[in-house]
């Protein structure tokens, strides 16, 4: 498998861990709006944006990176999405800890490098949120 490949295929699987268990295992309506945050919006953090808003019931609110010219680029593809700006948390290498308890989410993907995952899960499951990596 290409890595191409493998990055797309890995970023569709790690939004279907965030997302499908709040659709299978609770009363969720069609209807329902779900919410996931990014935390990461390098390459693999814009692939999974650019996935997750091609679906009208995902709503994104909140993004989370250090780096100014990630989140421009994370910020065209949810305008060209045609979804609305989300709140973006980059106050440092803490801030996601805010994104995780500030926000109302279900869901939250992390797309940082590998070694910041388990820290950043953690977080976010303690705010009661479900996590994809």
């Amino acid at each position: 498998m290409k890595r191409k490949k493998f990055i797309q295929t890995s970023a569709v699987a790690g939004l279907g861990t965030a997302i499908l268990p709040k659709l299978a295992f609770s009363d969720i309506v069609s209807n329902k709006r779900i919410k996931i945050g990014v935390i990461g919006t390098g390459l693999r953090g814009q692939w999974v944006l650019w996935l997750a808003a091609k679906y009208p019931e995902i709503d994104i609110p909140a993004i989370c990176d250090i780096d100014d010219d990630m989140i421009e680029s994370a910020l065209k593809i949810l305008k060209d999405a045609q979804k609305p700006e989300p709140k973006v948390y980059k106050n440092g290498d803490e801030d996601f800890r805010n994104m995780v308890t500030n926000e109302e989410l279900d869901g939250v993907y992390i797309a940082t490098p590998w070694e910041w995952h388990a820290e950043m899960a953690l977080a976010a499951m303690k705010a009661g949120k479900h996590v994809g990596t």
